[in-house]
C-alpha cells in the first residue's frame, strides 16, 4: 500500500482549524511554529494505535516470520534472557498459536505508548469551506483556520489519510516504510468527511531516524513562507486577530469567514 503526498496530489493549500486562544496564535505567528499533537489525545480512540490481526498466524509462512520478531527483540534488548530462554520461547511460539497470538497482542498494546512519546502529528485538510471542521475543531465556528502553502519542504511532506472499512493487516516484522506508516494514515471510514492530511514528526530527543520532521516539545519550525493567512470564523474575534497579526506578523493576510 502506498500513500499520497499533498504535492503528488497537487494540493496547493492546506488548512488547520483551531480555537481562538490568542496566546497560542501569537506564538505561532511570531515564531513561525506550529504545535503538533500527541496521538494519545486524539478524539478518535483508534487513531495511531497499531492493531495486529492475529488471524495472520494461520498462514505457516507468516507465522514463522512473526516468531522471528519477538525473538529478535528479546535477543537485542532483553539482556537478562539467556539464549536457552530465547530458544525455548521460540519453540513455544511455533507450537502454541494461542501463546503466539497473546504475544502479538501484548506487543500491540506496548507499541502505542512508545508512539505517543516519540511521534507528533499535525492535522490538516484541503477544504476551507468544510463546515464540520469549523464546528468540530474551531470552537464551534468561534475559532480560526490557518492557511498554509504546500510549496515548501515542510508542508509538501504532508500525507493523505486513507479511510477504510477494515484496517489492513499489519505485520510485526515488517521494516517497510509504507507498512509502518499505516498506523498513522489509516482511519475508519466514518471520519472520511474530514479528508485529513497528516504531517508526521518525531520529538527530537526520541527520534530514531534523521529522515523525518523534528519537533521540540511538540513545536515544529516552519519556513518563513509557509503560513499564508489566518481565517477568522464567522463568529470569531476578527478585530482581535487582525490587530494581533498586524503586530507580530504583518506579512500574513487576515480573512474573515462568512455565512452562506
Amino acid at each position: 500500500m502506498s500513500f499520497h503526498t499533498v504535492w503528488g496530489d497537487r494540493l496547493d493549500r492546506l488548512y488547520h482549524w483551531q480555537g481562538r486562544n490568542s496566546d497560542h496564535l501569537r506564538t505561532s505567528l511570531r515564531d513561525r511554529i506550529i504545535c503538533c499533537s500527541d496521538p494519545a489525545k486524539f478524539n478518535d480512540p483508534w487513531d495511531c494505535k497499531p492493531y495486529f490481526n492475529t488471524q495472520i498466524l494461520e498462514d505457516s509462512v507468516e507465522s514463522e516470520r512473526h516468531v522471528g520478531r519477538p525473538v529478535d527483540i528479546c535477543r537485542r534488548h532483553i539482556l537478562t534472557m539467556s539464549e536457552t530462554d530465547i530458544t525455548n520461547m521460540a519453540f513455544r511460539l511455533r507450537a502454541d498459536r494461542n501463546f503466539a497470538a497473546s504475544k502479538i497482542e501484548e506487543m500491540s498494546r506496548a507499541i502505542f505508548p512508545a508512539i505517543a512519546v516519540r511521534y507528533r502529528i499535525y492535522c490538516l485538510g484541503p477544504d476551507v469551506g468544510n463546515l464540520l471542521m469549523w464546528a468540530h475543531y474551531a470552537d464551534n465556528h468561534k475559532g480560526v483556520c490557518l492557511e498554509f502553502n504546500t510549496h515548501d519542504l515542510v508542508m509538501c511532506s504532508a500525507l493523505r489519510v486513507q479511510y477504510v472499512k477494515e484496517f489492513p493487516i499489519m505485520r510485526v516484522y515488517s521494516r517497510n516504510v509504507d507498512d509502518n506508516l499505516q498506523v498513522f494514515l489509516n482511519k475508519a471510514d466514518v471520519w472520511a468527511y474530514e479528508r485529513e492530511c497528516h504531517l508526521i514528526a518525531q520529538e527530537r530527543k526520541y527520534a530514531n531516524t534523521s529522515e523525518t520532521l523534528r519537533t521540540d516539545e511538540k513545536f515544529l519550525k516552519l519556513p518563513a513562507t509557509a503560513l499564508l493567512s489566518v481565517i477568522v470564523s464567522c463568529q470569531g474575534p476578527y478585530e482581535m486577530v487582525r490587530e494581533l497579526v498586524a503586530e507580530v506578523a504583518p506579512d500574513v493576510i487576515v480573512r474573515r469567514g462568512i455565512t452562506a
